[in-house]
């Protein structure tokens, strides 16, 4: 909704721009010292809109210089979902594994509870640490 309202505004402020280019058709002198001592004379639209563009360009590198932060804080926190991702799977293929060693233990005592034996009596080798 921001996005649509900001997108509205904008309109509106191109359409005053374009509007005020077309109204001002006369020319304009523009004298700097050190490169056009005598003066440009162009439309007075020209400047204008010359004037417009620089500052769409300067405002869109100025936002974007501000972004990188954004983006850099953005790029380590997808690496970081990523190492977690990917340690996740790796515990439970270990987990998988665990629970095969668990069954296979427990066919162990099923299988020695049959030879008459107690289980107290049967002697279990140890896991490995989990």
């Amino acid at each position: 909704m921001i996005r649509f309202v900001s997108s509205i505004i904008a309109m509106f402020f191109v359409a005053v721009l374009i509007w005020f280019v077309v109204s001002n058709t006369q020319t304009a002198t523009l004298r700097l010292a050190i490169v056009a001592p005598d003066g440009l004379v162009q439309p007075m639209a020209l400047w204008i809109t010359l004037t417009a563009g620089v500052s769409f360009v300067l405002g869109f590198v100025l936002v974007w210089l501000q972004a990188g932060s954004r983006r850099s804080a953005l790029r380590k926190t997808k690496r970081a979902l990523t190492k977690a991702q990917d340690e996740l799977e790796r515990l439970r293929a270990d987990m998988s594994d665990r629970e095969t060693d668990i069954e296979r233990l427990e066919e162990q005592i099923a299988a020695m509870r049959t030879i008459d034996q107690s289980a107290e009596e049967v002697q279990l080798q140890p896991l490995p640490a989990i």
